[in-house]
């Protein structure tokens, strides 16, 4: 047998470590074989010392197969048929067939028929985190360079088909990880997972870093296979995972005939430390009009979370006239939200909401044009461990945006004691004594206010126009239990008020004169004797408040049970809370108090007396004189116990919530000692969709003609032992429509508490959507009913019938198939002005990896109509067509 020369040598030693045969490197002569060892076909002898070849591989290769493994020991391949797989270090390649050449180190994989003739076990190639499957592929392990046809590979929500493609494995500097760089010829760049895409940027050329980016050369844009007019020079897609700093590519492209053609969204996003995020994006369009928004997320895990939101916005304005203005708008909204587990017991969080100028109903055109009130409530709290104390400070702002009033209360410093028992044993021998439950409260609260509008919010006069203002209190009370069943509570309460400027009226003399001619007759008319002027005096001015009062409590219960077991009504239940109380507080108006003045009247020169203290903060102490009132209030509650037909079980049910009589009779009063009695009641229909509130008032007193009371007695006028004077009803209702059906289905369901919750439900269970009858289309709308009535007593004896307020609103999706669905914002009809409330209508078409859809508000004169990539790293590729509400108000 011929001797092997060394070349020849180690081409055989290669092959031997691949199938991991072991050669002792001591021994003379390796015996190798790839049916047995005991053929001596392959005796060869080698020298003694030797070294492997530079081409070999630095690693074992691990191959399988489940249907059969061909060794071609002349050809120095490897054949694997049925779910091959090779593994070499990180590598990972699957296929119906491989084949592994030991000469050249090189792989080559593909697919292989199946029973219909379809090619099935198309190749699988992985490195790491990096896969992709192709048709046919080959890799070449020492070069770390493959060539594949037809691929498909996945970077993040990018796909990316390509005709032919090399790709190179790379090692980065700082780590051994391996990296693959692709290029592609005739690639498709798209976000569509289907097996044919639906659209896609294709180019010649192309170069996938994975996890980085892709860069392209020429690009078009196709759909279904179609070449669309629009080209790109080149371009580049970032891939990175995780938080990258980079671009934002606008969400909007724009075209309005008030501000041209423009761009909405477009900006960089900055990752801020581990924390922090920073997004800075802007609108622009090219006659001048421009916004920016800078919105911040940040998160520490057990510690804080939350947001901020601050918007800049300036829009072009043209009139009928031609006259062009340009109205600045500003908006600050921040959120936080601190752990419950960050501090035991420090606390801080809330929300600011504060616009200028309408920036809400400048920008946006959903449903928050609706929101007239802003308020917001930011406060830091402090507790003391095993201290009955806790102090806060706070910022409360509101604002309407209908009469542009804005107040803000920065700082509110509020300080405060729980109950103290200054008299309560440390350790209780016995009984208690009645004076050990005597308690004390401190409260402070200093504050200082801004009032102005929106537009003058951040003026210098609303600095000079703030007011300032101190609130302290001390209570005592306690509570005694006399005859087992009634409750006896003492209370006092002492209250002063520090203010740093008051009120001046002053009189200054005018003759007014109204001149009339009728019938050449001139008349003289004396409508003024002059006018009243205010003035703030600065300076410390106080006053105190003192009130003691003294109230007996009781509870009394009265039940009917059904005398028939088996009856549907098995009883009926009556609570009554009588309360009464004796409370008694001084004249503050009296003129020893000084916390009143004097002004003459301009229209009859009487003299008049005003608070100093009217304009305060804390207002001013009370002006309707000397007080001994009793006042007297009861409580009154309706239950029934209820059988249910369907598992024999009771349940109570309220048949009304609260029926409240109150009043009181004042001692100390020289006229008019009975106060108006008022009656109010609260009810639940439906399952607690609906609630009424009624209130009656009736008065013992008669009326002038000015209906003004008079110290006379109604049934001395006229017999009558009250007179009515004024009942207001409300009606709200808020109900869905699979409410509605379980009620009338008779279906057994909680009480609705929060119609919100109820919404909440019905969306997470769109997923499962199926369509049963007409009205499942309708399961998750919400529907909402205001109705006030108030019926008015008039002095002649007549009354009269006022609505209030009778709208009706709905709200909700109609998902009429798992593709379609219809959006109603917000729709309804108010029947007291005789018009449709502000509607926002809309529908939306899933399209697969494309989504269409349009929004309309009629009575903003807005709409808008897109057709887009669903969000994605191609989600800029929209069309979208929409009228804003400045090129609505040009066009009306």
């Amino acid at each position: 047998m011929p001797y092997l020369n060394a070349q020849e040598r180690d081409t055989l030693i290669q092959p031997l470590e691949v199938l991991q045969d072991t050669v002792p490197a001591n021994d003379s002569i390796a015996q190798a074989d790839s049916l047995n060892n005991s053929s001596d076909s392959l005796l060869v002898p080698v020298r003694e010392s030797f070294s492997l070849s530079k081409d070999s591989l630095d690693a074992p290769v691990d191959y399988s197969a489940t249907d059969s493994m061909i060794y071609d020991i002349a050809g120095q391949k490897i054949h694997l048929f049925g779910n091959a797989e090779v593994k070499y270090t990180s590598i990972n390649m699957k296929a119906d067939h491989i084949v592994f050449d030991w000469a050249t180190n090189v792989v080559t994989a593909r697919g292989l028929p199946d029973s219909t003739g379809m090619i099935a076990g198309k190749p699988e190639f992985s490195d790491n985190s990096q896969s992709f499957t192709a048709d046919s592929m080959k890799y070449n392990f020492i070069t770390r360079k493959g060539i594949v046809y037809d691929v498909t590979t996945t970077q993040n929500d990018v796909v990316v088909h390509g005709t032919r493609s090399k790709f190179i494995s790379t090692s980065l500097d700082t780590t051994d990880e391996v990296q693959n760089i692709i290029y592609s010829k005739d690639a498709l760049f798209t976000t569509c997972t289907h097996d044919h895409p639906h659209f896609g940027i294709r180019s010649s050329k192309q170069k996938v870093i994975p996890n980085k980016l892709v860069v392209v050369g020429a690009s078009n844009l196709e759909i279904m296979n179609i070449p669309t007019p629009l080209w790109l020079p080149f371009g580049f897609f970032p891939l990175s995972q995780g938080r990258r700093t980079g671009l934002l590519f606008p969400k909007e492209y724009q075209y309005s005939p008030q501000w041209g053609f423009g761009l909405e969204g477009i900006g960089w996003f900055f990752p801020l430390g581990d924390h922090f995020n920073l997004q800075l994006t802007g609108d622009i369009y090219v006659k001048g009009t421009w916004g920016i928004q800078a919105r911040s997320d940040y998160v520490k895990r057990y510690k804080y979370s939350g947001n901020l939101d601050i918007g800049y916005d300036v829009r072009r304005s043209e009139d009928s006239e031609g006259v062009i203005t340009r109205p600045r708008s500003f908006r600050f909204a921040w959120s936080h939200r601190q752990d419950r587990s960050a501090h035991p017991t420090n606390t801080f969080g809330g929300s600011i909401n504060i616009q200028t100028n309408g920036y809400q109903s400048r920008v946006y055109n959903d449903e928050r044009v609706l929101n007239n009130q802003l308020n917001s409530n930011l406060s830091f709290n402090k507790n003391w461990k095993d201290k009955p104390l806790s102090f806060n400070t706070s910022l409360n702002h509101s604002q309407n945006t209908a009469t542009n009033q804005v107040s803000i209360s920065f700082p509110t410093v509020n300080f405060q004691t729980q109950a103290l028992y200054p008299f309560k044993r440390k350790e209780t021998q016995g009984k208690e004594k009645w004076y050990e439950s005597i308690t004390f409260r401190y409260q402070g609260e200093a504050r200082n206010r801004f009032q102005a509008t929106d537009t003058t919010l951040f003026s210098q006069q609303t600095l000079e126009d703030a007011q300032f203002g101190v609130q302290q209190s001390v209570s005592s009370g306690t509570s005694i239990k006399l005859f087992k069943y009634l409750n006896l509570n003492p209370s006092v309460n002492y209250e002063e008020v520090w203010y740093m400027r008051t009120l001046r009226k002053n009189f200054e003399e005018g003759l007014v004169v109204d001149t009339s001619f009728d019938s050449g007759v001139t008349t003289l008319d004396t409508t003024s004797f002059g006018t009243i002027t205010e003035d703030v005096v600065t300076g410390f001015e106080s006053f105190r408040e003192f009130r003691a009062a003294l109230s007996l409590t009781t509870q009394v219960f009265g039940t009917i049970q059904s005398k028939k077991e088996n009856s549907w009504f098995q009883g009926f239940r009556h609570t009554l809370k009588p309360s009464l109380s004796l409370a008694f507080s001084p004249d503050y108006g009296a003129q020893e108090m000084r916390y009143t003045k004097m002004v003459r009247d301009s229209s009859s020169l009487d003299t008049l007396s005003y608070s100093i203290y009217s304009d305060g903060i804390y207002g001013g102490p009370p002006t309707s004189g000397k007080q001994m009132a009793l006042n007297y209030s009861f409580n009154n509650i309706f239950e029934a116990k209820l059988r249910s037909k369907k598992d024999s079980t009771d349940k109570k049910v309220k048949l009304f919530d609260n029926i409240v009589v109150s009043g009181n009779y004042n001692f100390a009063a020289d006229s008019l000692q009975w106060s108006q009695i008022g009656i109010s009641g609260t009810t639940r229909f439906f399952k607690g969709m609906t609630t009424l509130r009624v209130r009656t008032v009736l008065d013992p007193y008669a009326v002038d003609e000015n209906d003004r009371r008079i110290n006379q007695f109604q049934r001395n006028k006229n017999g009558q032992l009250l007179r009515y004077d004024n009942t207001s009803a409300r009606f709200n209702t808020n109900i869905t429509v699979k409410k509605i059906r379980e009620l009338f289905m008779g279906q057994e369901e909680e009480v609705v508490e929060d119609v919100t919750d109820e919404l909440e439900k019905n969306r997470r269970e769109e997923e499962r959507f199926e369509e049963t009858d007409f009205l499942s289309l309708f399961e998750n709308f919400r529907i909402s009913h205001n109705f006030s009535v108030d019926w008015i007593g008039l002095p002649d004896g007549r009354d009269t019938l006022l609505v209030g307020t009778h709208s009706i609103n709905c709200s909700g999706n109609i998902q009429l198939t798992e593709n379609w669905r219809i959006n109603i914002g917000n729709f309804g009809y108010d029947f007291k002005r005789k018009g449709i409330t502000y509607p926002s209508l809309g529908f939306s078409r899933n399209l697969h990896c494309w989504e269409l859809g349009a929004n309309w508000q009629p009575t903003r004169g807005t709409y808008s109509f897109y057709i887009q990539v669903k969000p994605g790293s191609l989600d800029f590729i929209n069309i979208p067509y929409n009228q804003n509400n400045a090129d609505a108000r040009a066009v009306f």
